[in-house]
């Protein structure tokens, strides 16, 4: 995937610095780094070698010729880059062209293009959910690609297509190609390098077409908008740009059925995809797991379960390394046109390993979906589950403090008007303390009525971190803050944002605050939160949504502490348990 502007489809990126840029084929060399132009200007040389390997001679050795995708300018007068021989193959270059960019373009467009692992395994979710058979290896309908970058997520499909008809009618594998693969993107250089890329996993079967009858092979990318209304297919693949984008009333009113505040790259290209798909279409996407639970994806996840529901998922453990500063959490979504009850769930570290099928999530809310094979009772237990920590009396928010916004108003030392600060280092472990690591900034000054009236928290709650880390054994870090805490910390506080806070909206809640805290302690509500997110944050949203059980069940818990409570929750979403 790759934005080479600050526009697709007329969306404007939220500026970071200056303004916006159109780029243009022409104005490729002031855009690209010499480094990207040498990759680019080595793909000639490339190709020369590859045909020239596979028989073929005079101009079909001239890429310029042989592929029907004019040669950027730009790039003549660039020196080749040598890392680029004649073994390297399509996906290398394209991972070396976007590593080449500087990576302030990368961060700032989302260019994180696929490698050819993840590349290949979503091809063969896609061809599972296409329903082609072992040992069938003929396309059934066009495959398009609407941010392609170089063509990794096409190359997979390119080599079914061609293995399915070279072998019985090459020259009719080269004329189907162009009815059969599509890529687009706005970065002139990465349609070009697509185009090659692809064509290139044509030599061998255009070298066994006879002279007289070669042609020139078609671009199969080509510059354009991946957001613009389309025909509709048989299949789209899609690792789309990430990026928040400010939109024009007419783009907000057409994406407002996948919009829930602002809008965010990714989500629009879904949406997008969405449409593309004919009656048996199969949308197959990288995407962050956010997308399964936060609350901006909320619309998006109801358009996906009314369209195209989950089909199948696989969770990239081992996200280290695949995509240069990305830190969100990666996963394979298969989404396809033909209903399934059950939805397939794999992780990925390294090997591909099932982890359960569950019941297709339905609906807006957070998707209650395992990463691991134990889990898979606890989600299909919580899925039936018609309570949640909102249901059942609780409303969960973030605590109001945004630190650097009140710097001037934060002090060392206690003096009339200001409150005590909770910090989420305050709850570090589940205990509550004065972390000696914010001794320094530890009261607020409040500036009148109003501020004490959104600031101040004078009452019992359930505190809860709302970001953790991977190395913390829990995700789900909470402290019951009683009447007696309230007044140790000088009868008020202030919490700051990392901090999440559960109040009660009832006078009497089917759980007490007690209770409430000592099952967020437990091990089984630690594990259903994993189920409902991927993330090491934890928002209220999310937690808001959390299951649980009926009243009758509830009330049976406020009699229960320690290993016997533990026991119980675990038996609620696991019958199992003895």
């Amino acid at each position: 995937m790759t934005v080479a502007s600050d526009r697709v489809g007329g969306i404007l990126f939220e500026p970071r610095t200056g303004g916006s840029q159109e780029i243009d084929s022409t104005g490729l060399a002031e855009f690209l780094p010499q480094p990207a132009l040498q990759i680019l200007a080595a793909v000639p040389l490339w190709w020369e070698k590859r045909a020239r390997a596979v028989g073929l001679s005079g101009q079909w050795l001239d890429v310029s010729f042989a592929v029907q995708a004019p040669l950027p300018a730009c790039i003549e007068t660039a020196a080749p880059d040598a890392s680029i021989t004649t073994t390297t193959d399509g996906f290398k270059i394209g991972q070396a062209y976007v590593s080449a960019l500087l990576p302030q373009v990368r961060a700032r467009h989302g260019r994180h293009y696929t490698p050819g692992d993840l590349s290949r395994h979503l091809w063969a979710m896609t061809r599972r959910a296409l329903g082609h058979k072992v040992g069938s290896r003929r396309l059934t309908g066009m495959v398009r690609d609407p941010a392609c970058g170089a063509g990794a997520l096409l190359l997979p499909a390119v080599r079914e297509h061609l293995a399915g008809l070279s072998r019985t009618d090459p020259q009719l594998a080269l004329a189907g190609l162009e009815r059969s693969v599509e890529g687009i993107d706005n970065d002139p250089a990465a349609a070009w390098l697509a185009s090659v890329v692809l064509a290139a996993e044509t030599l061998p079967v255009l070298a066994a077409v006879p002279a007289r009858l070669r042609r020139p092979l078609p671009a199969l990318a080509r510059v354009g908008d991946g957001l613009a209304p389309m025909s509709q297919v048989r299949a789209v693949v899609v690792n789309p740009p990430y990026g928040r984008v400010r939109l024009s009333a007419a783009d907000r009113k057409r994406f407002s059925h996948v919009l829930f505040g602002h809008a965010n790259l990714y989500g629009l290209f879904i949406g997008a995809c969405l449409e593309q798909l004919d009656d048996s279409g199969v949308l197959a996407a990288l995407v962050p797991t956010s997308l399964a639970s936060g609350l901006y994806f909320s619309k998006l996840r109801d358009a996906i379960a009314s369209e195209a529901p989950l089909r199948d998922i696989t969770f990239v453990a081992e996200r280290g390394g695949i995509f240069s500063g990305v830190l969100q959490e990666t996963c394979l979504a298969i989404f396809s046109r033909k209903r399934s009850r059950r939805t397939s769930i794999a992780i990925s570290n390294g090997q591909v390993s099932q982890v359960a099928r569950v019941e297709s999530p339905r609906g807006s809310g957070p998707w209650l979906l395992p990463r691991h094979a134990d889990d898979a009772p606890i989600a299909a237990a919580a899925a039936k589950m018609r309570h949640t920590l909102a249901s059942v009396g609780w409303k969960a928010s973030t605590g109001p403090l945004v630190w650097n916004r009140r710097k001037a108003d934060i002090h060392q030392r206690p003096a009339n008007g200001r409150v005590t600060i909770l910090w989420a280092v305050d709850i570090d472990g589940g205990q509550l303390h004065h972390d000696a690591a914010r001794r320094d900034l530890r009261y607020l000054q409040l500036r009148d009525h109003a501020d004490r009236a959104v600031m101040v928290l004078d009452q019992p709650a359930i505190l809860v971190q709302r970001t953790t880390s991977p190395e913390q054994s829990r995700r789900l870090v909470a402290v019951d803050l009683t009447p007696q805490a309230v007044e140790d910390w000088g009868g008020a506080l202030v919490v700051e944002n990392h901090v999440n806070v559960l109040k009660p909206t009832m006078a009497t809640p089917l759980v007490s605050r007690v209770t409430l805290s000592r099952v967020l302690g437990t091990k089984t509500m630690d594990r259903v939160l994993r189920c409902l997110t991927g993330s090491v944050a934890v928002s209220a949203y999310e937690l808001a949504s959390l299951p649980f059980p009926s009243a009758d069940v509830l009330q049976v818990w406020e009699e229960l502490e320690g290993e016997k409570l533990e026991v119980a929750v675990a038996r609620a979403f696991w019958p199992e348990v003895s």
